[in-house]
C-alpha cells in the first residue's frame, strides 16, 4: 500500500565472478536457501542487460558492484537499476575459446557433441586438419564449460546449447584475410586437379564456403570457384591451370590464407574434392547479402538437427 513501511529480507549468494557459471550455481544456491519470508538474491561483479533480464524472469533479486540490480518481492516490491558499465572484467584462462586455433575447440563440438575424453576430442581434430595442444584444449573446454555451452562430468565432455554455440561462434567470426590470389582457366575435363592439390602433404586447401554452398541448399552460383590454400605458388604449380585475368573466364581462384578454420574439417568428394563444412560455409554466408543469409538460416537449421541427432 502507498505509504506502507516493509522491511523485506533476503539471502544473498556472493560470488566473485560473473561467468554465466558463476551466476547459475549462485541463483541456484540462494534459492535453496530462501522461504517465503526470505527471498533469493545474488550478488556479482557484473550484471549486464540481458543477465538482468533472466533474473526478472525466474524472480530472483540481483545486484552488482557497479551499480546495477533489481530487487523483486513477489506481490510487492519490484526495482530494476540498469546502465552502469562494467568496471570488472573477467580474466579467464582462455580470451577468446571461439576464434583462431582454440575456436577449432567449439567448431568440433559443434561438428560431434559428445565426447568421452579430451584426449579423444584432440585425435579426432587432428585428423580433420587442427593442430591444437592438450593444454589450448582443456583450456578452451574450460572456459566454454563456463559459459554454460559445454557440461563436464568426469572426463566426459557434452555439449549442451548448441544455439548458444553457434551463436557465439558467428558472434566472434571474421572475414578470413587473403593475401595473395591469382585466377585460372583449366584443361577441359580436368578432373584430376583436386588429386594434384592433394599430393603435397604440406599444402592444406580447401573450397571455401562460399563456394560450397550448393552442396547443401539450392543456391545459383557464379564466377571462378574460389579454392583457399596455405601457399599459392605451391598449389599454383600443382593446379597445372592457365593463367587468367578476368574473372568471367576462369574456372578456379586460388586466394592464400594460413587461417586455420578454413582446412578445418572439410567435406572430401568422391574426386578428392574438399568442400568447406557446414559450419564454414554458414559462417562466411551469414555476413553476406539478403540472398546469402537466406541460404544461411536453411544451413543453420541444417547445423542444429544434426548436433541434435
Amino acid at each position: 500500500m502507498p505509504g506502507e513501511s516493509r522491511t523485506f529480507w533476503f539471502v544473498v549468494e556472493c560470488k566473485s565472478r560473473s561467468t554465466p557459471e558463476a551466476v547459475e550455481m549462485a541463483i541456484a544456491k540462494a534459492r535453496a536457501a530462501s522461504s517465503r519470508q526470505v527471498h533469493p538474491m545474488i550478488q556479482v561483479p557484473f550484471l549486464g542487460p540481458d543477465r538482468l533480464e533472466h533474473l526478472q524472469a525466474i524472480g530472483v533479486s540481483g545486484v552488482d558492484l557497479c551499480g546495477n540490480g533489481v530487487m523483486i518481492v513477489p506481490g510487492r516490491a519490484w526495482v530494476v537499476h540498469t546502465g552502469h558499465p562494467n568496471q570488472y572484467r573477467e580474466s579467464r584462462p582462455l580470451q577468446n575459446p571461439f576464434r583462431g586455433q582454440s575456436g577449432l575447440v567449439a567448431r568440433a563440438l559443434a561438428a560431434k557433441p559428445h565426447w568421452d575424453d579430451l584426449t579423444s576430442l584432440l585425435g579426432w581434430m587432428a585428423q580433420g586438419g587442427a593442430k591444437v595442444s592438450q593444454p589450448q584444449a582443456s583450456k578452451a573446454v574450460r572456459a566454454l564449460k563456463e559459459e554454460l555451452i559445454v557440461a563436464k562430468q568426469d572426463r566426459k565432455i557434452e555439449l549442451r546449447d548448441p544455439e548458444r554455440l553457434l551463436d557465439k561462434i558467428a558472434s566472434q567470426w571474421r572475414p578470413p584475410e587473403f593475401h595473395k590470389r591469382s585466377m585460372f582457366r583449366l584443361p577441359a575435363n580436368d578432373d584430376g586437379w583436386s588429386t594434384r592439390l592433394s599430393s603435397d602433404p604440406r599444402l592444406r586447401w580447401a573450397v571455401t564456403g562460399g563456394s560450397s554452398v550448393s552442396r547443401y541448399v539450392m543456391f545459383a552460383q557464379g564466377g571462378p570457384r574460389r579454392i583457399a590454400v596455405s601457399d599459392l605458388a605451391a598449389a599454383t604449380a600443382l593446379l597445372r591451370g592457365i593463367a587468367e585475368p578476368i574473372p568471367g573466364f576462369a574456372d578456379v581462384e586460388l586466394v592464400e590464407s594460413q587461417d586455420s578454420e578454413l582446412y578445418f574439417l572439410p567435406v572430401v568428394d568422391e574426386a578428392g574434392v574438399r568442400w568447406a563444412g557446414r559450419l564454414q560455409t554458414w559462417l562466411e554466408l551469414q555476413a553476406g547479402d539478403a540472398r546469402q543469409r537466406e541460404a544461411a538460416r536453411d544451413i543453420r537449421g541444417q547445423i542444429l538437427k544434426e548436433m541434435r541427432s
